[in-house]
């Protein structure tokens, strides 16, 4: 009896005939989404590594540069301190990359007897240290920092000649701190060296012969600062004995400028000045300030601020000459900034005569006095205000305080000096002449 054969079915060869097109393209996808952080990782592993290496490099070539200073130093100290007193830049290529090495040479405070930069009552101090500083940088796949490193050098017994002598100079900001990076120069007619503070505000100049030096902080060197009788340009002079430290101190910071707000006061200013003042400054309290824009100063950055006026002449021996001087209010200050100001200026009108009868095209000046007994003032010049109208008069702004005010001819003769009179911050009128 023959058996009974089924027929095939159609669809049973697909599912035995593999993966079709849609699924290995699937597959593909899953592949790469899981690959391509994997990739990632691996890339930043390898980049890790290499850094690490290079970090590695950098230790050993700061290692190396403190390792031949010190060797250096130790043979002729003072020849390793003129030939390298400084910063210096130089680069080195291991293994494909590029390392960028910076050394900075200082003299440090050391071990001074007492006081900052070794500023005692005494002129014999203990020397102060070198401190080499070591800075190596380099371009990595993964952001690295560089690699740091200092060593301090102590003079050895006999590295200070016996003919020779040292000056030490502090600098310090209007808060008492040590001012870093001022540029300081000595001179001694001869010979001219120029160094630079340490982060304590404190510079250095050793191996000095004996005599006379003049010690400056020259505002070409350190732009915008101003010490505290505000001037940019501080000087000293001193002298260097045998086998000893003189000492010197410096307040110096970066200075504040002043603006006016008011365009009829910067008028004024232009022809008259500024004057600031605070109690810390010398001769009067007050700095008189002059410039042909509107911006006066620098000013040292005192902490308990200015008052600030029109004009030159209201103080004297520190007592203010003019009431509303008192009223003047205090405007805070602070160091590299620039502060507005509205000073109060009074407008006069004059009326000038000659013989009785109109002055015209005669010019009106004013000359600044302490009082009104007419006390000359350090700046007590005459000040053009202007030319009289066909009827005499002439109007102008000038700053409140004492004035003497003169009436000049047409060819230049002066005419007639008035007394001392008083603007007092408002309108005022004045007749002027015969």
């Amino acid at each position: 009896m023959r058996g009974i054969v089924f027929p095939k079915k159609r669809g049973s060869r697909v599912a035995n005939d593999g993966f079709t097109v849609v699924g290995v393209l699937i597959a593909a996808s899953i592949l790469m989404v899981a690959l391509i952080p994997a990739s990632q990782l691996l890339e930043k592993t390898l980049g890790v590594s290499a850094n690490n290496r290079s970090r590695v490099t950098a230790a050993s070539i700061v290692t190396s540069t403190l390792d031949l200073d010190r060797t250096l130093a130790a043979s002729n100290f003072t020849q390793f301190v003129n030939a390298n007193l400084g910063t210096t830049s130089t680069t080195e290529v291991v293994n494909g990359s590029t390392y960028t090495i910076t050394s900075l040479v200082a003299w440090s405070s050391g071990t001074f007897s007492s006081g900052s930069c070794g500023t005692t009552s005494s002129k014999t101090y203990n020397q102060p240290v070198i401190e080499v500083s070591v800075h190596v940088a380099w371009t990595g796949t993964v952001p690295s920092p560089p690699q740091f490193s200092n060593e301090i050098l102590t003079p050895p017994v006999g590295a200070y000649s016996s003919t020779t002598g040292n000056i030490s100079i502090g600098i310090f900001n209007a808060l008492g701190e040590g001012s870093p990076g001022v540029s300081v120069v000595a001179t001694n007619g001869t010979s001219t060296i120029t160094t630079v503070t340490d982060q304590n505000g404190c510079a250095f100049f050793p191996f000095l012969q004996v005599g006379s030096y003049t010690i400056s902080l020259p505002s070409s060197l350190n732009p915008g600062f101003v010490d505290n009788t505000n001037n940019p340009s501080p000087s000293t002079s001193t002298g260097v004995t045998l086998g000893n430290t003189t000492s010197l101190q410096f307040q110096y910071d970066k200075g504040t400028l002043i603006s006016l707000s008011d365009p009829i006061a910067q008028t004024v200013a232009s022809k008259f000045g500024i004057a600031v003042g605070n109690s810390a400054l010398p001769i009067g309290g007050a700095s008189i300030l002059n410039g042909n824009s509107n911006s006066f100063g620098p000013v040292f950055p005192f902490s308990s601020g200015y008052q600030v006026w029109l004009g030159s002449c209201y103080s004297l021996s520190g007592i203010p000459q003019f009431p509303q001087l008192s009223q003047v209010p205090i405007t805070s200050v602070s160091p590299g900034s620039t502060v507005s100001v509205a000073p109060t200026y009074t407008t006069a009108t004059f009326t000038a005569t000659s013989g009785g009868l109109p002055a015209s095209g005669y010019t009106i000046s004013a000359i600044p006095v302490a009082d009104s007994t007419g006390t000359s003032c350090s700046n007590s010049t005459a000040v053009p205000l202007g030319v009289t109208d066909s009827s005499g008069a002439l109007s102008a702004p000038i700053p409140i305080g004492y004035f003497e005010f003169q009436l000049i001819e047409p060819s230049g003769s002066v005419a007639s000096t008035s007394t001392p009179m008083a603007s007092n911050g408002g309108a005022a009128s004045y007749a002027v002449g015969n």
